[in-house]
Order: C-alpha cells, then structure tokens, then sequence
C-alpha cells in the first residue's frame, strides 16, 4: 500500500512549524522566510493539480516540474527539496499520519555539475573600475568607499550596505562585521580605508535624513542604501569602465578579487577563511585556483622550459629534406 500524506495535514502544521524554528530554535529568519516560499510553492503545486494526497511519485513530478517548467538549477532544486524533507521530519515528531513511513531520506539529490573555477577581476581591472567613480561628488565618493571596502577588506554587499556608526571602533581602527549566519567577525581598518570613512563623514553629514541614521552607507533620499541600488550603481560604474574580462562584473566580484588576489599573494588559506567570514574551508577553497599568469609563471619557471628552449635555439640540427618524384 501506498505511503500518503493528506494536504491538508501539510498545510495545517506549517505555521507551527515557522514559529517552533523563529523561537526556540533561534533559526534565522531569512532562511526559515525562505523554507516558507519553498513550502508554498510545494503546496501550490499539488493543490493547481487537484491532488489532495502527498505521494513519492507526486514529489518526484513536483521536481521534474521544477526542472523543466520552471528551469530550476540544480542547486535551487536541492534547496526545496532540503525544504520539503526538514517539514517532514517536523510533521512525523507531530505523529501526523503517513509521514513516519514516509521515505524522504531516499530521495536523491540533483546533481550539480562542476562550474569551473571561480573567474576574478585582474588588478588593473579593479583599478580602472575604481577610477571610474567620480569621487568629487557626495554620491560617488559614497560608492568608491563602499566598492573598496568590498575590494580590500573582502566584504560581501549585505554586509557593508549593514554597517552601522557604532561598527566602527575608531580608536582602535576595527570594524565589526555581521555576516551571514548570525556569524561575526572583526577586521582591523587600514589606514587608507579610516581616511576614506573620515573623509566620507564629513560628506555625509549633506545627505537629507543622515543624521538620524545609524548607516554608514546613506541614499540620497536619507534611507540605508539597499542592496539594489549598491549593484545598479556598481552597473553603471561597471559601463563606464568596461569592457572586462569576465562576463559579470557584480559587487560579489570584487570580493571574489579580494580572496582571490590574496591567494596569489601566497596568503594563508586558513587566515583567508577568517577575513571572508566563510563557514568552512571548503568555501574558501574554491578560491585557491591559479589564474592565467601564475600558471604562465609556474610553466616558464619549469625545467621542461629551459631544456625545449635550448633545442629550439640550437640551428646545428640539421634538416634533411625529401623530395618527392612526380612519377606523373
């Protein structure tokens, strides 16, 4: 006999759900905001095609649905069904019908394929995209301290547009970083990045609203500049400078430079972790690729190079020729 999950007892016990991990479990609120849209759409699903029961082979065309009507990714597929198999762990503790014999854990995952290693900005591209900004005025001096807070200190948008005043120890020239996560860290401010954030203070102090703001980072209409308008700004300057040689130059990148600048710089990969903020290593080991140049370096510096190029040089080889007889 078929293993079934009534609808409507996986749609009665989802509120509870939401709050049992906003409350006792202190789960963050973005991703439990997250696991709700999931749970929607799953639902949603079942209910647009007139099923009232939850079956293996219902999950099982949900996801196919998600693949080809839809064009989820395989890492957006795996997250809901992740979604889908954490509510039903609750569902089975809440002894609802069905779900203790329910054989999620069996599910396989989908597969993601190997993206390649991550592409950075160059140096100098960094350079002429920062040289792009005009500083002279209030707003784009607010957006070359953002972007180079992204670039030297390995900042991801969310978390520098999150800055506040008090994040900012100006004795002892350390900034307080809330990461993802709930995760934080601190990171000591470089001199040329203090003389930046001074000298955008006495900047911002010309922007409507800032001085009821706590936000390092202030709009033009007085608001904490959002995230979307840190990446529209970033486009712009991004236009400006162009083109570049990798095909999507986003605030992320400049992180992604950051880590992966500092690799070739034969930095710490375990220190690198620290200054990103990264979870686990294996996050901060996708930066540890060589770019073009280092393995043009490692290739010349190789004894293959010298031993080839002698033999290419030496013209005493001689070169026998062979002629061959038109027998036409």
């Amino acid at each position: 006999m078929a293993v079934t999950i009534a609808l409507t007892d996986f749609d009665r016990l989802r509120s509870d759900y939401s709050t049992l991990r906003l409350g006792p479990l202190n789960h963050q609120p973005s991703g439990v905001a997250a696991n709700e849209r999931d749970l929607n759409l799953f639902s949603r699903y079942f209910h647009d095609n007139g099923k009232t029961e939850i079956t293996g082979e219902g999950i099982l065309s949900f996801l196919a649905w998600l693949r080809h009507e839809r064009d989820n990714q395989a890492g957006s597929i795996n997250r809901k069904e992740c979604s889908i198999r954490s509510y039903l762990r609750f569902l089975r503790f809440s002894q609802v019908e069905g779900a203790d014999l329910f054989p999620m854990e069996s599910l396989p995952g989908a597969r993601v394929p190997y993206s390649g290693p991550v592409e950075a900005l160059e140096p100098q591209e960094v350079m002429k995209l920062l040289c792009s900004i005009d500083r002279k005025s209030v707003l784009g001096f607010r957006d070359f301290l953002l972007y180079t807070m992204l670039y030297r200190l390995g900042l991801r948008i969310g978390e520098a547009v999150g800055i506040d005043m008090k994040d900012i120890d100006f004795e002892k020239e350390i900034l307080h970083v809330h990461g993802k996560g709930r995760r934080e860290r601190k990171l000591p401010l470089l001199p040329e990045i203090m003389e930046l954030i001074r000298t955008w203070l006495t900047y911002r102090g010309r922007l409507c609203g800032a001085a009821r703001l706590d936000a390092l980072f202030v709009s033009k209409k007085g608001n904490r500049l959002s995230i979307r308008a840190a990446q529209d700004n970033l486009q712009k300057a991004v236009a400006k400078a162009g083109p570049f040689s990798i095909d999507k130059v986003t605030p992320h990148a400049l992180r992604h430079a950051f880590a992966t600048h500092a690799i070739e710089g034969e930095q710490d990969i375990i220190v690198l972790k620290a200054i990103m903020g990264h979870a686990c290593m294996s996050s901060t080991e996708i930066y540890l690729h060589p770019s073009i140049k280092t393995l043009k370096k490692a290739m010349n510096g190789h004894l293959a190079s010298r031993i080839l190029d002698g033999l290419i040089k030496d013209r005493r080889i001689p070169v026998r020729i062979h002629q061959v007889r038109d027998t036409t």
